[in-house]
């Protein structure tokens, strides 16, 4: 019997060894797999999103940018547009990056500085927004305005680019401007009689300036700095749900920073508020004067103390409530840098939680 079962065993082995191999292949990451490709010279092509899934993240927070584009310089690899820069479902294509030595040669400008420059690199770019990558409905100026009325009433919208190819831009449509033609004349027959002057910026324009533009004419286009296509609209109602999606994180921080300065106000002499302040920074020590004066941080270094959290006189948990609050000053501080891609369900359930929290504790402390 044991022989029967040695000579089964050594049948085995080669179906083991088998799929021990393909069980190690599957095992290779989406990311190994991109860098494999590179290396035998293909350009393959994945969405920031699932680049950022590679490395268990949904957001563009600054660890998570650092550590990938730390892994694609370790692989001697580019992602082309920069995955930094575009919006968060934009496709990317990943190539070997190049040479050192055929790197453009740096320009000595005296007249950009560095400031600037950084400036530049920091700046939240249009493209990051969706309304700027999910194309465009066109007509051709020929057409007719029944036409353009007809798409604009299928798709809601309030006006159309006018086109004649994917990259020329004549113009566009819109119901405000057909209602002046018309204010002053009945005869309108093709779009190039209702057509408007269209404003295009590129992609790589900052969503700051580009505000201004939508605010005074109501909507920008937007076009590819690669290969100068239209690639989408944004107008002042994709504008108006971009903040609204973004101020909502605000208000519940500003909500909670105000619940824990009621929570802590009056507890703690003016001595233990400074000694939490940088220590490198006397004159801002000297400031303190109340808990109001105080960062967020520096409430969470209060009540990590034993003896500060008695002083609040809370019948909770310390360690418990403290990793709750960390929780929310990480997402304070993602939200604090107007990040287009905002925050996830999981960190708007974080912050609605620990208010609810913290106003049930203020009713139990009264």
């Amino acid at each position: 019997m044991p022989d029967e079962i040695a000579d089964a065993v050594e049948e085995a082995a080669p179906v083991v060894a088998v799929a021990e191999a393909v069980e190690a292949d599957q095992t290779i990451s989406e990311f190994e797999e991109v860098k494999q490709d590179v290396e035998a010279g293909k350009e393959p092509k994945a969405k920031v999103r699932e680049l950022l899934g590679w490395f268990d993240a949904r957001r563009r927070r600054t660890g998570v940018v650092k550590r990938i584009q730390s892994e694609l310089d370790e692989a001697g690899i580019v992602t082309t547009p920069s995955f930094t820069k575009v919006w968060i479902d934009a496709e990317i294509t990943f190539k070997k990056a190049p040479e050192e030595e055929e790197l453009p040669a740096v320009q000595d400008d005296e007249s950009v500085t560095s400031s600037e420059k950084a400036a530049k690199e920091s700046n939240i770019l249009i493209s990051r927004l969706g309304a700027a990558n999910c194309g465009v409905v066109s007509v051709n100026p020929q057409d007719t305005v029944e036409k353009a009325i007809t798409l604009m009433l299928a798709h809601d919208f309030s006006q159309l680019a006018v086109m004649t190819n994917d990259r020329t831009l004549n113009g566009a449509i819109s119901w405000k401007a057909i209602g002046k033609r018309l204010s002053h004349e009945n005869n309108l027959v093709e779009v190039k009689d209702a057509m408007e002057v269209a404003i295009a910026l590129e992609d790589t324009e900052s969503l700051f300036k580009a505000t201004k533009l939508i605010i005074e004419h109501d909507f920008v286009f937007v076009r590819s700095s690669v290969d100068k296509k239209v690639t989408g609209i944004v107008t002042a109602t994709d504008l108006s749900e971009q903040f609204q999606f973004l101020s909502e994180p605000f208000l519940l921080i500003g909500q909670i920073e105000n619940q824990i300065r009621n929570l802590m106000n009056g507890k703690y002499p003016i001595e233990t508020l400074q000694d939490v302040c940088n220590d490198t920074d006397p004159d801002r020590k000297q400031r303190i004067q109340s808990v109001a004066d105080l960062t967020f941080g520096e409430y969470l270094r209060i009540i990590q103390n034993p003896e500060n959290w008695e002083g609040l006189g809370l019948r909770v948990d310390r360690g418990v409530f403290c990793a709750e609050m960390d929780k929310v000053r990480e997402i304070r501080n993602d939200v604090m840098h107007f990040d287009p891609d905002g925050i996830d369900e999981e960190q708007y359930d974080q912050l609605r939680r620990f208010s609810r929290m913290l106003d049930e504790l203020e009713v139990l402390s009264r």
